[in-house]
């Protein structure tokens, strides 16, 4: 098999595929930079490619390796399983530093033509992958969809673009996959069930299978008087199937304006909107309206609110099987626009936001306290160099927390911010964009990766490329 050039693919992979019935033959799978078309030559250079292919099954688990531009040969794997890949460059001391995963579930029979590509990134730092959005919103909120596709709708949108409809990139093809169609309204908020999503605006709330395109209006649950006291709120996944969409985490502009998180925190409110089995809503209530709030599901303690208040509590914690909020005895916290990520187990961690109109120090909490333990642990050194707003906040390896957010203020401009916060060290890193954007938004994608979309350039044009982050 022929080598492929540099800086259009690391390796070509020849796969003879055995199928019931068909005649077997030979799929080539690239391994590909995507816009950072020197990633492999970087110092230190990527001395051997290492792929593994593995059945979802669990009865199937192959893997090769080669030096850069080599070929490898997987030999003769049966095409009607679904495989999930994994590539990992390594330099002259084994270290990896160059890491791919595709979407599980990928049919080897289904995929037409012969070459599969996969992309693979620099570890440590964003990367773009091949390919790019028909489209960009600003402020827009992202899902994941399929096991296999990140998506943006609602928000500002940049350019002459239905606001309602789901542009999506496909981790699969590695390329922009618009959707031919569109959400029943423009999305302020998400929840995602498999193909179906629930959009909510100020108006309503729809729920929309994106595979079949069947839609149903969600009624108005006892308790709510309309939608938009939750609309433009987070939506929060708890590890026993429910979904939170808290009304009190909007730091932005006020309700109907979408856009980037800058000057001041939404309206308050004290609206949880729960999803739960058989897409049944409910609503709880915080003791305290809240803006600019973050919130978490920490195992073992339940839905936890924190900050965005002067005068109630510091946290308040809906507790798993609980019908309402307990406050915790922590001082209040004004802070608004801050993320909040599990650390460790029963601990999170509060990073970004604003605070008397500059940036939040970061904090340790153990929302389980009781009494005189409750008590936030500011830790010296971890605050971000700047007051970031709406940021989204991620658990790495090794104690670390990746921080995205807008930077707040109105003269800030902003512009979208990611940092590295080492929680042990006590210290913060900026990881810069590959191109610097205001009115990102950040999903955890399908493949283990974060994915950052959308937003505009600073010069207005809209960024269309997406930049993925490999968190191991």
């Amino acid at each position: 098999m022929n080598t492929q050039p540099p800086g259009r693919a690391l390796a070509a992979l020849g796969l003879l595929l055995l199928g019931c019935g068909a005649e077997p033959r030979t799929l080539t799978i690239e391994v590909v930079p995507g816009h950072e078309a020197a990633a492999f030559q970087e110092d230190p250079p990527v001395a051997r490619i290492e792929v593994t292919a593995e059945a979802v099954e669990g009865d199937v688990a192959v893997s090769a390796s080669a030096a850069p531009g080599g070929s490898l040969d997987f030999g003769e794997i049966p095409a009607d399983r679904a495989y999930t890949f994994e590539v990992r460059g390594v330099d002259a001391g084994g270290a990896a530093v160059v890491r791919g995963r595709s979407a599980s579930g990928i049919y080897l029979a289904a995929v037409t033509g012969e070459v599969l590509p996969l992309f693979a990134q620099r570890t440590g730092r964003w990367a773009r992958p091949p390919g790019e959005l028909a489209a960009s919103r600003v402020g827009a909120p992202g899902l994941a969809l399929a096991e296999r596709f990140v998506a943006l709708t609602g928000g500002a949108a940049a350019g002459d673009v239905d606001p309602a409809r789901l542009d999506a990139y496909d981790l699969a093809a590695w390329g922009a996959s618009a959707s031919g169609g569109a959400l029943p309204r423009a999305a302020r908020s998400l929840v995602v069930r498999g193909d179906v999503v629930l959009a909510l605006d100020d108006e309503g709330a729809t729920w929309a299978d994106v595979a079949t395109g069947e839609t149903a209006e969600a009624p108005l649950p006892d308790g709510l008087s309309s939608f938009a006291e939750v609309a433009g709120g987070r939506t929060v996944e708890a590890t026993d199937g429910r979904s939170f969409v808290v009304g009190a985490t909007r730091s932005g502009p006020a309700a109907g304006a979408p856009g980037p998180a800058t000057g001041a925190p939404g309206p308050a409110t004290d609206v949880v909107l729960v999803v739960g089995e058989g897409r049944r809503l409910s609503v709880v209530r915080l003791r305290e309206a809240r803006a600019g709030a973050a919130a978490v599901w920490l195992e073992g303690v339940g839905l936890v609110v924190a900050g965005g208040s002067a005068t109630g509590a510091g946290l308040e914690v809906l507790g798993d099987g609980a019908t309402a909020f307990a406050p915790r005895p922590f001082p209040p916290d004004a802070t608004w626009g801050a993320g909040a990520a599990v650390t460790a187990p029963g601990e999170i961690a509060l990073v970004g936001g604003v605070l008397d109109g500059a940036a939040a120090p970061t904090r340790r909490l153990a929302p389980g306290c009781a009494g005189a333990s409750c008590a936030a642990a500011a830790l010296e050194g971890a605050a971000l160099p700047a007051a970031l707003a709406g940021v989204a906040a991620f658990a790495l390896p090794g104690g670390r927390v990746l921080a995205v957010g807008s930077e707040a203020g109105a003269d800030a401009g902003g512009l979208t911010r990611s940092f590295v916060v080492d929680l042990a060290a006590a210290q913060a890193e900026e990881l810069p964009l590959r191109e610097p954007r205001r009115g990102a938004t950040v999903v955890p994608a399908p493949n283990g990766t974060l994915a950052l979309l959308g937003g505009v350039h600073p010069d207005g044009t809209p960024a269309l490329a997406i930049e993925t982050f490999f968190p191991e």
